[in-house]
């Protein structure tokens, strides 16, 4: 596989600046080449954006937000080659500003060139996700900013839900919300147009709801799924009564319970639910293969805590 590389004229682009001035930064060490054997500068992904990282947020230099994103020649080398890093410092870059629009067209783009949603969420949407909570929670990142970033990237997805072709209804309908006392509804958002994109009735809850409603609604609507997504478990005790709930309605009609997310870390998962849920998802291909397959994802599978 061969490795993505840009010439000096193609970083001038992306960063909006003269020839003169790549050449000045690398020669200065501030952006890391190689040279070729006839003497032409190369740029790896990697350096470009460690060079956007040491330079761009927190200082005012030219905007270094990459233009590539709605090239698709590079979108395609880039999905070809597997630099997924490359794809979610771009959006990074834009949720940090507030670029919703900007953030749509690199989903638009990648989905068009061949990224599936599944991996588009797992490969762009969750690092993004996760870079902003390790800036927020190292304080470099105000909590004004880290809700501005969320609502660009939950913006942009639910606009990409408009983009992505549908097929027709399965008959079969979805539950989703999150636990409750959570408030953090970036992938339930997420898990609902990916649901939608596979065929199903989405009945989206949101954040936060008490268990005795989502109980309720389960009885009441009698989903095939229920999905429940947690980004921190403030109350052990009440999702446990949530599970338990829940898991009381599904058994009338044989509907299952998927649960996902960082929150459910493998000690709640084993010595708290044991035996309250059907299937455990630590990322959204493993949403879409529980949908269609009745085996149980291994505790532990995709970097779980």
């Amino acid at each position: 596989m061969t490795e993505l590389l840009f010439t000096t004229n193609e970083i001038a682009k992306m960063l909006q600046v003269d020839k003169s001035t790549v050449k000045r930064w690398t020669d200065d060490g501030k952006l890391r080449c190689f040279r070729t054997p006839g003497g032409h500068r190369k740029f790896r992904a990697e350096d470009l954006y460690q060079f956007r990282a040491d330079y761009s947020y927190g200082n005012s230099p030219p905007d270094l937000y990459p233009q590539f994103a709605s090239d698709e020649s590079v979108i395609r080398r880039i999905i070809e080659q597997k630099e997924f890093n490359v794809l979610d410092s771009v959006c990074f870059s834009a949720a940090i500003k507030g670029n919703r629009n900007d953030i749509i067209e690199l989903f638009s783009q990648t989905y068009k060139n061949g990224m599936s949603l599944p991996l588009i969420f797992d490969k762009i949407l969750r690092p993004t996700i996760k870079k902003i909570d390790n800036l927020h929670n190292s304080g470099k990142l105000f909590a004004s900013e880290k809700q501005l970033a969320a609502y660009a990237l939950s913006g942009a997805v639910v606009l990409l839900s408009d983009i992505i072709m549908k097929p027709p209804t399965n008959g079969k309908r979805a539950l989703c919300a999150t636990v409750e006392k959570d408030f953090n509804d970036l992938e339930l958002t997420a898990l609902a147009v990916l649901l939608e994109a596979q065929g199903f009735g989405v009945l989206n809850l949101g954040t936060s709801i008490p268990a005795e409603s989502v109980a309720q609604l389960v009885k009441a609507k009698q989903p095939n799924f229920v999905f429940l997504t947690a980004s921190s478990i403030v109350d052990e005790d009440a999702v446990i009564d949530e599970h338990a709930r829940i898991q009381n309605e599904l058994k009338v009609f044989r509907g299952k319970l998927i649960v996902g997310g960082v929150g459910f870390t493998k000690d709640f998962l084993e010595n708290k639910l044991n035996g309250m849920y059907d299937t455990f998802c630590s990322n959204f291909k493993e949403y879409t293969i529980a949908l269609y397959e009745r085996r149980e994802v291994k505790i532990g599978e995709g970097g779980m805590k």
